[in-house]
């Protein structure tokens, strides 16, 4: 019984290193399966598009829960962009977020050229150290001048939780609650005596 629970004690550890060391970009990604709702849809565009924010956590571990539109803090955030349309990945698309406020075109954070996305992942980090409302720009080239083709709104701070798809579990915590309530059952079951038949 003790060698069997060292061995399941190890197979939880072993998981629990592999998601903490999986690149934070396939984590990324992870994370943002089952994220293409309805509500990080941008449709008012000149091409659909999906977008995610997540929170860098503290220390080593993975960014497990996505916001649409509202980012409760500041600081270091990874921004997702899904091209939706697949003729939009065949086009050169330039990025930008700015600060919304600050003059007619907003405060430049962050400025990316044009280039093809025919993965159709656009995927960058920024550190926010400003409360606000801030855009991301997707521009392409318009009769020889770069005009917003997409403009994608999300207001930084103010709090609120893990609003957005979150609602308090990502993946890594679903992650570890199965493996938690697998390795119960597993002794549970186990520990149950066993009838014998007369």
């Amino acid at each position: 019984m003790n060698r069997m629970f060292e061995r399941v004690v190890g197979l939880a550890c072993t998981m629990l290193v592999a998601l903490t060391a999986v690149p934070v970009h396939a984590q990324l990604m992870l994370a943002h399966e089952g994220h293409h709702s309805g509500d990080c849809a941008i449709k008012t565009g000149a091409f659909p598009v999906a977008f995610s924010a997540y929170e860098k956590p503290k220390g080593d571990l993975p960014p497990t829960h996505a916001y649409c539109d509202h980012v409760p803090e500041i600081g270091e955030l990874y921004f997702s962009v899904d091209l939706t349309d697949p003729e939009s990945r065949e086009i050169p698309i330039a990025i930008r977020l700015v600060m919304e406020g600050h003059g007619e075109g907003g405060h430049e954070i962050l400025s990316v050229p044009a280039k093809q996305y025919p993965s159709g992942s656009i995927a960058f980090t920024v550190n926010l150290e400003e409360l606000g409302q801030y855009a991301v720009l997707l521009e392409t080239e318009k009769a020889g001048k770069m005009t917003t083709a997409v403009r994608i709104p999300v207001h930084v701070g103010g709090g609120g939780g893990h609003g957005g798809h979150g609602s308090g579990f990502g993946v890594t915590e679903i992650a570890l609650l199965l493996g938690v309530a697998g390795i119960g059952a597993f002794f549970w079951l186990r520990r149950r005596p066993t009838v014998k038949a007369s």
